[in-house]
Order: C-alpha cells, then structure tokens, then sequence
C-alpha cells in the first residue's frame, strides 16, 4: 500500500464489543478524514493487531464512508488512546511500548502519565500550586477513612487512583449525632447509587466491598456547586500545535445533572462556555480574575508534568470552583476526551480539538525528516 508522503499516525485503542470492534469511533473517523489534509494517513489498531517484530499492524482505516480492516505497515507515530478495561490489555501496551522505539524508527506521540496520586505528589512540590490542590490521602481500609471524615468535618471524598468519567466515586457523609454513614456516588457502570446504613460497622464492609483492593484516594468534599445546585468544574484542554509548543485550545465548564454528585458528561451532565457560566454564579469582576488564574493555572501544570515524566502532547485539566470561590485542581488526563469542547458551542475550538493532534503528529514527522536527512 502506497504511503502518504510524511508518514502514517497509528491510534492505539483497545477492544471493544461491536462494529468497529474499538471505542472512540467518532473522534478516529474525524482524525483519518482530517489526516488526508495534512498528508498523514490515519489507522487505527488495538495492542494485539500489531506484530511483535514491529513489521506491521492490522488495523482500520475510513474511506468512501464506511471502515476497512487491512493489513498496513507499522506505525510511523503511535498515538495512545487505550483506556485500559482488563490487564490483559494494560500488559499488551505495556509489551509494545517498552520496545525501544527510537531504534525501531516509530515515535510515541506523546508519554503517558501515571495514576492521580503520583501526579498529585509532583504538582504538590511546587508552590505555586498548594493553594489550588486539595488534600489528598491515600484510602488504607476503615481507619484511614474514619481519621479522613474526623479530619474533614464528616464529609469525605473517595476517588479511584486511576480512571475517569466519574465512574466508582462515592460522597461520604457522617451524621453528627449517631455516627452511621450516609454513601452517595456513582458504580462502575456510571449508574448513580444512595446507601443508607443501621450502623457503620456494616457501611465499612460496603465500601472496602466496593473498592475491591484497587487504589483509592480520599479526599474532603468541595462544594462544587453553583446557584441551581449542580455540581460543575472546569475542563481546560492543552495541547501541543504544529510548532511543537502548548497552547490552549478550549475551556468548557460540565455541569452535572440534577442531584448527580459528579459533573462529568457521561453521568448527564452538559457542557457551557466558562465565562458566562462563571459571571452568572460570582459575577463579571470575580470571574473575569477566575479565569485569568485558570488560564494560569493551565499553563504551568504542563510544564511541570512535561518536565518530570518527559514529552506530553496533551491534557485534560479538571478544575473545581466551590461555593466560595476557591479554585481547586481536580485531576490531570494524558488522553483527554474532547466531548465537553466540542459542545460548549464554539465551532473554531471544536475544529482545533480534532486538528493538534494531527498538527502535532507533522511536526514530529517533520522533526524526524530533518534528523535523517
């Protein structure tokens, strides 16, 4: 098959049921249309479609309206987009991208970051950032929690280590005057769910349950609501343009819907432009400054993170504004989801969402043209 004349993007996903058998679909067919613009032609494969010798990938192209699967040559940059759901997976990319690449002559888009507490412990030693981070504990089992809600004023926030969407959370609430536990959040299938228990003893084996021995931080509850009572935060997407230098490309505020405790999309929540959501909840004053100290914000973390774990190319920053103003940094994604950009309603954003990571990738093809020449 005849290659394009920079190179081929690889998008690394994992399986899923269906057809195509991958998640993401949308976003990868705008990406393999756009590609041809660029002069990039775009696949798509799942970790265990590539050949261990690096000689090729099956995977899926979009042409003429509809997906192909085929057989192509590997990757020139590998784009990783796998949101692992087994460790059957996890090792699979783990195995491929151990490889060194640089001799194989196939770039890795961009390094990935690890879970949100080693992230947390990085951006904790600059100080610029201790005012906007939350306290954060790791989750030991019952005493940790119980010393968490005495710390917290009996209102705690539990969070998995790794993932996202707002899926397995709970809000934990301790009654003041007879001690049991009242459990608000949402399952691992992102359906919302509310426990009520006759004693706390029985509510701590629910939660050590729940948790099922994976990581889990703990924090206090923010009140991360606005003036109707959803909860909301701030998505900033960051990204690497053609140049090879961040910029911002988006900000969209996700409100939840009602009663939800977690703001994120996939729990039915919706997406709104930053500044006249933030004026109608503090004002024109107070959120023209919020949004200056979140523009900020976005523009330190990247360097920061880039600094410690090497070469990023994007990056969903999650940012909380609580009932008293106070801006908080929620959690940092190394393979953001564009949804909330795209529907915050500005079609220029929207475009350049989809459009960094290609005008990244030529650049990095470009850079590789100019050291072998």
């Amino acid at each position: 098959m005849d290659r394009l004349p920079l190179g081929t993007l690889g998008i690394m996903c994992c399986s899923r049921q269906g057809s195509p058998p991958f998640s993401g679909e949308g976003y990868y067919r705008r990406l393999t249309v756009l590609g041809r613009k660029y002069g990039i032609r775009v696949i798509v494969f799942r970790p265990a479609d590539a050949a261990q010798d690096h000689s090729f990938v099956t995977g899926f192209t979009y042409r003429k309206g509809a997906w192909h699967e085929g057989r192509f040559p590997f990757p020139d940059i590998i784009y990783d987009r796998c949101l692992f759901h087994s460790q059957r997976e996890f090792a699979e990319v783990a195995s491929l991208l151990s490889e060194p690449h640089s001799a194989k002559g196939w770039i890795l888009w961009s390094r990935g970051l690890p879970g949100k507490w080693q992230v947390y412990r990085v951006l904790k030693k600059e100080r610029c950032l201790h005012t906007h981070l939350p306290p954060t504990k790791t989750y030991q089992g019952k005493e940790s929690l119980l010393s968490a809600l005495e710390s917290y004023d009996g209102e705690v926030f539990l969070k998995p280590g790794g993932g996202s969407q707002g899926k397995s959370t709970l809000y934990i609430r301790k009654d003041p005057a007879f001690g049991n536990l009242h459990i608000m959040g949402r399952d691992s299938l992102n359906q919302p769910l509310e426990k009520n228990f006759a004693s706390k003893a029985h509510a701590l084996r629910w939660i050590q349950e729940f948790t099922q021995q994976r990581s889990y931080l703990i924090q206090p509850f923010l009140h991360l609501y606005g003036r109707n009572s959803r909860s909301f935060d701030i998505r900033v997407l960051m990204q690497k343009n053609e140049k090879g230098l961040w910029m911002r490309t988006g900000m969209a505020v996700r409100e939840g819907a009602a009663g939800s405790m977690t703001s994120n999309l996939h729990g039915g929540g919706k997406a709104l432009p930053v500044l006249p959501y933030l004026i109608g909840q503090f004002g024109a004053d107070r959120a023209e400054h919020m949004s200056e100290v979140l523009r900020q914000l976005s523009e330190i973390i990247p360097l920061i993170l880039e600094g410690h774990y090497g070469r990023l190319g994007e990056l969903g920053i999650d940012f909380g504004i609580d009932v008293n103003g106070s801006i908080w940094i929620l959690e940092v994604n190394s393979k953001p989801g564009r949804t909330s950009i795209r529907q915050a309603g500005d079609p220029e954003t929207a475009v350049l969402a989809s459009e960094n990571p290609l005008r990244y990738a030529r650049y990095l093809l470009l850079r590789q043209l100019r050291r072998v020449n």
